[in-house]
């Protein structure tokens, strides 16, 4: 049997117009492209499980950081659903996003805000140590 997605993301798209104007609604029309609105995201749909490894690859510009700002809502997208632990996060509140991001969701992005001297788990376990959490609970879903 297979896991239960612990984020779902159906449909999602992120739309950049003139002046850096958000744009709502999707897809984008060849009228709105005309305009200068570029999609940066087009109609993503993933699920991700619990204990995954996931990886987003693409070529530079593809929209992959844009699409993980979008799954954490620290960007908002154009249209579609993400949900976490089966939470609605396009409803969430800031102040419940910014739980969700201190509690349940991390994100690392190549090159950005990683430190040099630690390996990939301590870059990772990285916040949890700043919030005083003691090295074997930081370290604890590794060995699952």
């Amino acid at each position: 049997m297979a896991a239960q997605p612990i984020l779902v993301c159906r449909n999602v798209w992120k739309i950049f117009g003139p002046g850096g104007r958000h744009v709502p609604g999707a897809p984008l029309t060849g009228a709105t492209a005309a305009e200068g609105h570029v999609a940066a995201v087009r109609d993503v749909s993933l699920d991700v499980s619990e204990g995954e490894i996931f990886v987003i690859m693409g070529l530079s510009g593809s929209g992959k950081s844009t699409l993980v700002r979008c799954l954490s809502r620290l960007i908002e997208p154009s249209a579609g659903e993400i949900l976490f632990k089966g939470e609605n996060l396009l409803a969430a509140s800031d102040t419940r996003m910014i739980e969700i991001r201190r509690h349940h969701m991390g994100m690392v992005f190549q090159h950005f805000a990683l430190l040099p001297h630690l390996d990939v788990l301590a870059n990772v376990a990285f916040p949890l140590e700043i919030q005083g959490i003691a090295r074997p609970e930081r370290e604890r879903a590794r060995s699952r």
